[in-house]
């Protein structure tokens, strides 16, 4: 008590300094002990006004207790979502109501998006019979979502909706907090806090730090460097004028037509840009499109002579961004090749709509340091005209197969000193704990007929349709005669009308 009163005094008086006032009245007070004598008549000054300690403590939306185990947090939140779910409830039944694409959506923004607030700073915390209150309500809304009735085992109940429990969520925010943290700034205090080993007061609680470190080291990322977030956009008035970007190659092209058919109308196109011109193909590979990013591109220079980039996009990566880290990789090489004052016209093709689509928002729109990065590039050389052109993969077209191989090639290089970034990483942990919570499910017929897979979402079906889908998949399918009798609604001539336990309703 004499310590924190000595730092409320320091901090009254610098507020006087500055001519400032404490508000004394709004200051709360609370001790984080595992003894409950540490807390008992806690009473500090703060500029002149005598502040209690109390049992619990509200920071910015967050209810703290003394354990740190945000039990009255969790009821805060049941408190504030069970209305929520009773809304979405009103919005279906089981022969009306939303399809189920937007039942998932309004479940996933108004229901999880409440319990999941600030939740990368105090579910890892939390302690398990305070997270199942949360659980609870995840459950009543997948109930809602699938139309299953309320005797549905949690596993399948919550594989149907397309969601993960509230426990297997946990992993992912805290990485995405320690991510989030690694690519600040070196001087950054999130950062520094992120890097310090900190004596645990608490024996009993594990924070986001420690959640996260877990994490990464059990998917052997630990050591992964992360990429630098954006600090400083592009400005919205950058002339983006001289790139011009293609979604398409004239003509709608069909995934089923034929190769031949695909790249004739590529060909057709690609023949109206300038043949005298700085020629780059550039593609992206990632195995099963989450790791292993390889990127490759093939410059062909107005002279002829042509050269080749091989680059790591992480260790983790999605197709996108190792398409992205292609562009870039080949941009810089073209750029130690010209000058900035280089009017030499510039083609880029690439097969991934992903990509083009993210840069065509305009160099000013980037959120990303990979994609400023890109804008940067196309707009050094201000007076060179650029075309950005998607071309149809794997149909003949030689400049595309070449990059193709060259990713392929890239994809086995070593992947440690390529950065990473914050949502690739987030991502990945997030797959790896949801595929644990797939292992753990137990026997069933759900499990047998799944083989540990996640149920595909019924789509254009009637609400009825979809209702019956997700009950039959989970095995309690509410027009079932044998369903019915083993819950005791419908017994046969011969049950003892499912008043002994004995009986088969019952098993």
């Amino acid at each position: 008590m004499a310590r924190a009163q000595r730092a409320a005094d320091v901090m009254a008086a610098w507020a006087r300094k500055w001519k400032m006032r404490l508000a004394g009245s709004k200051t709360q007070v609370l001790v984080l002990s595992q003894r409950h004598e540490d807390a008992r008549d806690i009473v500090l000054r703060v500029d002149g006004t005598a502040v209690k300690g109390t049992r619990h403590l509200h920071l910015l939306g967050v209810t703290f207790d003394r354990l740190l185990h945000f039990g009255e947090h969790c009821s805060r939140l049941r408190r504030k979502v069970k209305p929520r779910v009773a809304q979405l409830r009103k919005l279906t039944a089981r022969s009306w109501g939303l399809q189920e694409p937007q039942l998932r959506t309004v479940a996933n923004g108004y229901v999880r998006g409440a319990l999941e607030y600030a939740a990368a700073a105090w579910l890892p915390a939390a302690s398990e019979s305070h997270v199942e209150l949360l659980e609870r309500e995840m459950r009543a809304t997948a109930r809602v979502v699938t139309g299953c009735p309320i005797s549905t085992p949690r596993d399948p109940l919550m594989a149907e909706a397309g969601m993960v429990p509230v426990r297997a969520r946990r992993e992912a925010l805290a990485v995405r907090l320690t991510a989030t943290a690694a690519s600040q700034r070196t001087d950054d205090p999130l950062r520094e806090v992120a890097a310090r080993t900190a004596p645990r007061r608490l024996r009993t609680t594990t924070g986001w730090r420690d959640v996260g470190r877990e994490a990464l080291t059990r998917l052997g990322l630990q050591e992964t460097p992360v990429e630098e977030r954006l600090h400083i956009t592009l400005p919205p008035w950058s002339d983006c004028s001289g790139v011009a970007i293609r979604l398409d190659v004239g003509a709608a092209i069909s995934r089923e037509a034929r190769d031949e058919v695909r790249r004739a109308a590529a060909e057709e196109h690609l023949a109206t840009l300038p043949d005298q011109a700085t020629w780059i193909w550039s593609d992206g590979s990632a195995e099963g499109g989450v790791a292993s990013g390889g990127s490759g591109a093939l410059i062909t220079l107005p002279s002829g002579e042509e050269r080749t980039t091989r680059t790591p996009a992480g260790a983790v990566c999605s197709s996108t961004r190792a398409e992205l880290v292609a562009m870039r990789a080949a941009l810089e090489e073209v750029q130690q090749l010209e000058d900035a004052t280089s009017a030499t016209p510039l083609v880029l093709c690439t097969d991934s709509q992903a990509a083009l689509a993210t840069l065509a928002t305009g160099a000013g729109e980037q959120r990303t340091t990979l994609g400023a990065e890109i804008w940067r590039l196309l707009l050094a050389a201000p007076d060179r005209p650029t075309w950005l052109q998607w071309v149809p993969a794997h149909c003949g077209l030689p400049g595309n197969e070449r990059a193709d191989e060259l990713a392929k090639e890239a994809s086995s290089l070593p992947q440690a000193a390529a950065p990473v970034d914050v949502r690739s990483l987030t991502k990945a942990v997030g797959r790896a704990a949801s595929k644990a919570w797939r292992d753990r499910w137990p026997d069933s017929f759900f499990r047998r007929i799944m083989r540990d897979r996640f149920p595909t979402p019924v789509l254009n079906e009637t609400r009825e349709d979809a209702v019956n889908v997700h009950q039959l998949r989970a095995g309690h399918w509410g027009l079932s005669t044998s369903y019915l009798h083993r819950i005791g609604r419908r017994p046969t001539p011969t049950c003892q009308q499912c008043e002994d336990l004995k009986c088969p309703a019952w098993v």
